[in-house]
């Protein structure tokens, strides 16, 4: 069986899947204070067809709605096997794509965006410094 395929660093994508690698159960407001948008679920979907055995947990939540109304909401994570099957790899992604959020905070309100190419690679491949968009020039 091949490796998950990453995406490219600087990717919504790319910010999700390092989050699942860290271990970290994520939900569409967790992702939101994150990386500043609510569709989390597209990211899970494209990281799925790469083949990233990720799972939800379906949760009832309270809203501030003064109705009271309470939302169905799924909570993502990957399971044990999947982050120790990333090894070392999926490490030095998760510290890449962290690296490449430090620098692209250092350039916020500057107009500048992230890259919006979604191809993706294997996790050798995209963890091969040779390989790895990293967005802006910085």
């Amino acid at each position: 069986m091949s490796a998950p395929a990453c995406p490219n660093i600087g990717t919504l994508s790319s910010r999700a899947l390092a989050l699942l690698l860290q271990g970290r159960a994520i939900t569409h407001r967790d992702f939101w204070l994150h990386a500043g948008t609510y569709r989390l679920s597209a990211d899970i979907h494209l990281l799925r067809k790469g083949g990233w055995d990720i799972l939800d947990t379906p949760e009832v939540v309270p809203t501030s709605d003064p109705t009271k109304r309470r939302a169905h909401i799924k909570r993502y994570h990957l399971p044990n096997e999947a982050i120790s099957a990333a090894g070392e790899a999926g490490r030095d992604y998760v510290r890449w794509v962290k690296e490449w959020e430090r620098k692209r905070a250092g350039l916020a309100g500057t107009g500048a965006t992230a890259p919006a190419d979604e191809a993706a690679g294997t996790l050798g491949q995209a963890t091969d410094p040779k390989q790895v968009n990293t967005g802006a020039q910085v």
